[in-house]
């Protein structure tokens, strides 16, 4: 018998916050060895690594799988298709389903359904606003929880929303005695509102385009983050917030982190790759980004943010809907769906980020698999390429040309808001605890192969 199961030879691999030119090998579910170049190795499979890069598999802390309730957008099999295509080998999902997970028994019925069909590893965060339910969510092993402050039609349900300062303190209390982390949508929807008004009065039309430029008004993030912050240090709570594109958000979470306050940072691709041009020609597709891509002192403190490490990680808010429910909001964005599908193109937009040396290679693993494994609890299992780690890989082709087409997509909306981007980089195979899921293009995991992250506390 072999001694090792497979060998990745001939890549450069990402160690330690560096490529080293090594050999890779897995036994079992397992990186076994990361050894020099050539040594020989009784290895039961030997896979050409050569010109490619070997990173951790991305791990993603903001999945809308729409399952149950609004599978016709996605289930939980092609959204782990969808991921494993895209180098994400662990995904964990939002409450904003039908019904919302707001309790334990709705929190097991939906990771058993997803224990059935996704080909990856996965986690839910379900809602934090019910009370009574925080204790036994998490004894039940529920990832963390989510609140969004932001309310109105779907997504943004309004029974998993909560705006009123007490009763968050309230909830932050009962969080912080689980030490799991709670992950926040921040937003002032009393602003929101006034605003809205405010440009309806004017005669501005109820359209995307109206909805973009309101929603990502400064003002209305940053007032958010400042209560926000303001409750954690009262409560202790691990506090993650996700969205964070305001300038003004990132000083306030920069000057928190120096005061050492327990808070991690998460930004969507969409906000700073996304902008107005692209909401002109692709229309609610881009909403709700747009604007602040043209915002050059807006975009210029997001970029230092990631640099700095005010911005902890990456999460893709992978949101499908179908093109017609979205197409809805050039009527009324007020009451239609918005949310676009990411993780196809996830990484290769990424990957060409780092060509046009806007990103780091260091950089992005840290804020799509170091930091999202940590804020887990789960560092240095995955989100890191050492010897016991799971064998969760991406390799990844650097130097591959393509133009991106929904053509090659496994999302069950069969579109992306990237769609016709040339980029540079792609990843060519992904892995997860010792099994190829995708590979050039094609998936090749099984169903039911991902097993659930339940929640570690950290305090």
């Amino acid at each position: 018998m072999a001694e090792f199961d497979l060998c990745f030879s001939g890549g450069r691999v990402f160690v330690a916050g560096d490529l080293i030119d090594a050999d890779l090998y897995v036994k079992g579910e397992s990186i076994a060895l990361v050894s020099s170049r050539g040594e020989i190795r009784d290895s039961a499979r030997v896979l050409d690594a050569k010109g490619k890069l070997i990173l951790p598999g991305i791990i993603d802390l903001h999945a809308h799988t729409r399952d149950p309730g609004y599978t016709h957008k996605e289930d939980f099999l092609t959204v782990s298709q969808a991921a494993a295509a895209g180098g994400i080998t662990t995904w964990i999902d939002m409450p904003n389903v039908e019904p919302p997970t707001t309790t334990v028994a709705l929190l097991e019925e939906k990771r058993a359904r997803a224990k059935r069909e996704s080909l990856v590893d996965f986690g839910h965060f379900a809602s934090g606003v019910n009370l009574e339910e925080i204790p036994g969510l998490a004894q039940a092993g529920v990832t963390g929880y989510k609140i969004f402050q932001v309310s109105g039609a779907y997504p943004h349900d309004p029974r998993l929303a909560l705006n009123e300062e007490g009763k968050l303190l309230e909830r932050f209390r009962a969080i912080a005695k689980t030490g799991l982390p709670c992950v926040v949508h921040p937003f002032n929807q009393s602003l929101f509102d006034f605003f809205s008004e405010e440009a309806f009065a004017q005669g501005k039309p109820r359209n995307h385009v109206t909805f973009a430029e309101i929603y990502t008004r400064d003002v209305i993030w940053e007032s958010a983050i400042a209560s926000l912050l303001a409750l954690q240090r009262e409560s202790g709570v691990r506090l993650h917030v996700v969205h964070t594109h305001a300038a003004g958000s990132l000083r306030l979470l920069r000057r928190a982190k120096v005061n050492k306050q327990s808070v991690t940072v998460e930004i969507d691709p969409k906000y700073f790759h996304l902008g107005i041009q692209d909401l002109n020609e692709r229309g609610p597709q881009i909403c709700p980004a747009g604007f602040v891509a043209q915002d050059q002192q807006r975009m210029a403190e997001i970029w230092n943010s990631i640099h700095d490490g005010t911005i902890d990680s990456f999460g893709s808010d992978h949101a499908p809907h179908t093109n017609e429910e979205v197409e809805k909001q050039r009527i009324d964005a007020w009451s239609a769906a918005m949310g676009s599908p990411q993780y196809d193109h996830y990484l290769s937009v990424f990957l060409n980020d780092v060509h046009q040396g806007k990103l780091t290679l260091a950089n992005l693993v840290r804020c799509v698999a170091e930091n999202p494994a940590k804020i887990l609890g789960i560092f240095p299992r995955k989100g890191a390429i050492l010897p016991g780690s799971d064998a969760d890989l991406v390799v990844v082709d650097f130097e591959r040309e393509r133009t991106l087409n929904n053509e090659e997509l496994y999302t069950k909306v069969k579109w992306s808001p990237y769609t016709g981007w040339r980029v540079k980089g792609t990843p060519v195979l992904t892995m997860l605890r010792g099994k190829i899921v995708a590979e050039n293009g094609k998936v090749v995991g099984e169903r039911g192969h991902g097993k659930y992250i339940g929640g570690v506390a950290q305090r």
